[in-house]
């Protein structure tokens, strides 16, 4: 598994958010897909699985759509072109139903993510990576569609000490120290709270 390490030179405990950004949907917010606190003088490795998955979260009342009590299978895929429907499963009573995420191989646009929504309520559905969203889950609406472009590098940023992982990224304080990292690589973290930090990939 694919592998990024990163480096504390400061003495202090510093707080680091792991994250990619939408770039099919720039105005959506950043959020922390992994946090790391590597020790002052040490380091922390943080794992990069290589697949990818779909999931998502619906109310099993069709009267009550935002009560998210019900979380269908997470659905791997590993290309960075894919597409899926959330769909009804079919019961044989009529007063049970659910959903549904299943994968095509048709229709697909190069390099996209495409997740169509033909449930009949809406779902809030999120692409993951180990099993945490990579991007702000996103309700999609009855017949709404919804889709990223997953080919984008990991940022890691400095963040404030109680950011914690899937929350949202303030863009005026990620933009300080924001260094992209690519797989198998390295980011060093020097400065000081006092005097501001610097990300160094190497």
């Amino acid at each position: 598994m694919p592998q990024i390490t990163l480096r504390n030179q400061t003495n202090e405990v510093v707080r680091l958010a792991i994250f990619k950004t939408p770039v099919v949907n720039p105005n959506l917010a950043s959020i922390a897909w992994r946090i790391a606190e590597p020790p002052p003088g040490g380091q922390q490795v943080i794992d990069i699985p290589s697949d990818f998955t779909v999931f998502g979260k619906y109310s099993n009342d069709f009267n009550d759509p935002s009560n998210l009590t019900v979380e269908t299978a997470h659905v791997p895929f590993t290309e960075t072109t894919a597409a899926f429907t959330i769909d009804s499963v079919i019961s044989q009573d009529p007063s049970l139903h659910g959903a549904v995420i299943h994968q095509h191989f048709d229709g697909l646009v190069l390099n996209e993510v495409r997740i169509t929504n033909n449930y009949g309520i809406g779902v809030l559905t999120a692409i993951a990576k180990g099993g945490d969203p990579l991007y702000a889950p996103q309700v999609i609406w009855p017949g709404g569609l919804f889709l990223e472009d997953v080919r984008g590098s990991l940022y890691v940023s400095v963040v404030a000490p109680f950011t914690g992982q899937g929350q949202r990224l303030v863009e005026e304080e990620i933009s300080q120290t924001q260094t992209e990292v690519l797989e198998g690589g390295t980011i060093t973290v020097s400065g000081s709270m006092w005097k501001g930090y610097a990300l160094t990939a190497g």
